[in-house]
């Protein structure tokens, strides 16, 4: 199976034998070599990570919400 690499210049795909990007001309160095996997597990920890965070500051939403909702229930429920 042929190693794939990602250009560090310009973000390509390129064969992980080259050691030069077709397309941008930047040299591979050996201490810059990853292969796809490690990549694309990074950016799927990165998604996660946001989505964590992004699940986070809707569930602070929400009980803001909700604690804003019983104030107003409550007020509500007073007038009558």
């Amino acid at each position: 199976m042929n190693t794939m690499a990602v250009c560090k210049g310009c973000g390509r795909t390129i064969d992980g034998n080259f050691s030069y990007c077709p397309w941008c001309g930047r040299a591979k160095h050996s201490s810059e070599e990853e292969n796809l996997d490690v990549l694309f597990n990074r950016f799927a920890e990165k998604q996660r990570n946001n989505r964590r965070q992004q699940l986070y500051e809707m569930e602070k939403e929400l009980d803001t919400l909700e604690k804003e909702l019983s104030i107003l229930v409550l007020s509500a429920e007073m007038h009558k």
